[in-house]
């Protein structure tokens, strides 16, 4: 009896966080972005021991929090090319800028010195620019994007 009790316990335990963590995974919108291929400039690109253009992917990964939050990082995809695996080296933004756009003018931007920003008031992903900076490599580097309205979220769990 107390062993059946205890199994319930343990079992209504783990439901109940598994469906905490699910409502609060389920606030949150995120958005994958390939920017391009690192070029590299190594002279050996095509060994087999050195990483070339195509064994490089640069992405931004933008994350909204209950419509109201926009969390940023850069992230280096690194293919080995004898294993044929590949490594991914993430980069958290040091500094958000967001700015609502009207074509090529920005206005009301809104910064922060982190990698969370405040989304800007009644205002969708579509309609702001995203300039953020990140630290790799012991260098410091900015990108801007501004996601399209063609591009969806990635599912849950990917």
């Amino acid at each position: 009896m107390k062993k059946s009790l205890l199994a319930i316990s343990f079992l209504g335990t783990m439901l109940a966080s598994q469906l905490v963590m699910s409502v609060a995974n389920a606030a949150d919108t995120t958005y994958k972005v390939r920017l391009r291929d690192v070029s590299t400039g190594n002279a050996n690109q095509a060994s087999v021991f050195s990483s070339g253009d195509l064994d490089r992917e640069e992405w931004v990964v933008v994350t909204i929090t209950d419509k109201k939050q926009l969390k940023v990082r850069h992230s280096t995809s690194v293919k080995n090319k004898f294993w044929g695996t590949r490594q991914w080296f993430d980069h958290p933004a040091t500094a958000i800028r967001v700015c609502e756009t009207d074509g090529f003018d920005k206005k009301n931007c809104q910064t922060a010195d982190s990698d969370i920003v405040a989304m800007p008031e009644g205002k969708k992903i579509h309609e702001v620019a995203i300039d953020f900076k990140y630290s790799e490599g012991g260098n410091l580097y900015t990108r801007s994007i501004q996601l399209s309205r063609d591009l969806k979220p990635e599912a849950a769990g990917e």
